[in-house]
């Protein structure tokens, strides 16, 4: 496994978890489980910890995560602070090199404010965070960075160290899979876009980038058409085909995060996408995290393992334990989850 990858982390009180502990993560990693378990959540947890190295980057990842879930347009600026568990007014991150605190104060005195370098960050008296990564600590006012931006005086170290992208549930933005797409043409990678496109349609030749004076146009190129058609004529499947595509090899030496991989897909493709998946993320060396709901796609993802025999993937289930009134999660093998769905166990999410 690469020394970069994520094998274990501890969460406390953040959104829906109020304790929860899991490891062993290989280098692709299948989250199952019934709706509103807490499998995004999870996956938000992970991208916050990889994505912050320092208070600077941790408002910045906070307030990235809040834009992602609560944005309807790229001109939304006023968000809720949304991510602490019920009641509590802290949560904590934890992996083997990294804790992260977050602490929620309604009215911070004036006196904290030497605590900060920089007097700008928060106003005494009104609501305040106190971010801690490791020895790093700093307090901001909410309203300062949740609806105003807080530059760091340091370009964000995360960005220089790590590829981290999210992939969500929903239709990826055109304007974010031409980013991805022009990481791609960065290290020479469109012929594994349109290779692995003519794989779910024979029709396609290639993925093309039109540019504007306002934006970025997607056109794919068809055998059956003279011009280039645009992207969004062609229906979700392909974008998060292309989305997903392209954002394996942006995130080279780093990590993805997929969420519900199945939305816009036919069943009948999931085989090989999964394939691609597999060979893909370790060529990039790309730690993959992604959840689903589908019995359908799991069942695939147990195929693929083990005609590839890749032994570094993993199904891990949650579910919501009724006795402990927590949410829990458990590894599975490749053979443990062949058995198990065979047997109709080990699978909550239908």
């Amino acid at each position: 496994m690469n020394e970069h990858f994520i094998k274990n982390i501890e969460i406390k009180n953040f959104k829906c978890f109020e304790d929860f502990k899991a490891e062993g993560f290989g280098h692709v990693n299948l989250i199952g489980g019934k709706n509103n378990v807490g499998k995004t959540a999870f996956m938000e947890a992970l991208e916050l910890i990889i994505n912050s190295n320092d208070s600077y980057s941790l408002s910045h990842s906070l307030r990235t995560l809040l834009k992602r879930r609560q944005s309807t347009n790229r001109n939304d600026r006023y968000f809720e602070l949304d991510f602490i568990y019920k009641n509590a007014n802290a949560m904590e991150l934890n992996t083997s090199n990294k804790n992260i605190l977050v602490e929620y104060f309604e009215d911070f005195p004036e006196y904290v404010n030497d605590i900060s370098e920089d007097n700008n960050l928060f106003i005494a008296h009104e609501p305040s965070l106190k971010l801690k990564l490791n020895d790093d600590e700093k307090i901001f006012s909410v309203d300062r960075m949740l609806n105003r931006p807080i530059m760091s005086r340091r370009p964000f170290e995360s960005n220089n160290e790590t590829k981290i992208n999210f992939i969500s549930s929903s239709t990826t933005n055109e304007q974010d899979i031409a980013i991805l797409y022009g990481k791609l043409i960065d290290i020479n990678k469109e012929d594994f876009l349109n290779e692995s496109l003519q794989l779910f349609d024979s029709n396609i030749i290639a993925l093309k980038q039109k540019a504007t004076d306002r934006n970025i146009i997607l056109k794919l190129s068809l055998k059956n058409r003279e011009l280039p058609v645009l992207l969004s004529s062609l229906g979700e499947g392909v974008n998060r085909y292309i989305a997903i595509l392209s954002a394996i090899w942006a995130s080279q030496d780093g990590f993805l995060f997929i969420d519900e991989i199945e939305n816009g897909l036919h069943y009948s493709n999931y085989s090989k996408l999964w394939k691609i998946i597999l060979h893909a993320s370790k060529q990039a060396k790309c730690q993959i995290f992604i959840s689903t709901h589908s019995k359908e796609c799991i069942e695939s993802f147990n195929r693929v393992q083990k005609e590839l025999k890749d032994k570094d993937t993993y199904y891990f289930e949650m579910y919501k334990n009724i006795r402990k009134d927590n949410i829990t999660m458990r590894k599975i093998n490749e053979e443990q989850l062949e058995y198990e769905l065979k047997q109709g166990k080990g699978f909550r999410g239908e």
